[in-house]
């Protein structure tokens, strides 16, 4: 992990601890409900540190099979695929360092209790949506089903609504 992915990591960190704290002592009012972008916000940022987490492992295992290739082109595509998956996480990194900026000053005058629960629902979807991907990769094999069957195959093992939910996070079009 880099510096920076570490800096990023701890921010994170920082941000999901005091949106657990208790808000009493951080601000003299009484807490607030957070309202419908502030509790978005708190679900992406549990989703997009789920995604950079996946994202990192991909990497990972680009960089060691390219390092294992045995032909010159197989080791190019595995480097093409490392720039890529290195391009997705900076733009991951950049959405959360969004979402924390919005959040970060707003958190103290929040019920946490509200912000813990979407940071679990973030959390919680993000591995539902990863194990509906992996049902429907097992279900909908390419080698084993027709071409033309294979978009109605997905269609028929997905949860459109929870894969919405968790991409939506990818673009936060609702901050400012």
């Amino acid at each position: 992990m880099t510096a920076n992915m570490h800096a990023r990591h701890a921010a994170c960190g920082a941000l999901v601890c005091l949106a657990l704290s208790t808000p009493g002592a951080l601000a003299a009012a009484p807490p607030r409900a957070p309202n419908e972008s502030e509790l978005r916000s708190m679900y992406c940022v549990s989703v997009v540190r789920e995604e950079i987490g996946l994202q990192g492992h991909m990497i990972t295992s680009s960089s060691e099979a390219a390092a294992s290739a045995v032909t010159p082109e197989q080791r190019q595509q595995w480097l093409d695929t490392s720039v890529e998956l290195l391009q997705g996480l900076q733009r991951l990194q950049d959405v959360l360092g969004r979402l924390q900026a919005y959040m970060l000053p707003r958190i103290p005058a929040l019920d946490s209790l509200a912000l813990g629960a979407a940071i679990r629902k973030g959390a919680a979807d993000f591995q539902d949506a990863r194990t509906m991907a992996d049902r429907c990769a097992i279900q909908c094999d390419a080698a084993h089903t027709p071409s033309e069957q294979l978009p109605s195959c997905n269609a028929g093992c997905s949860d459109n609504a929870l894969l919405a939910r968790v991409s939506a996070c990818d673009s936060p079009t609702w901050l400012p």
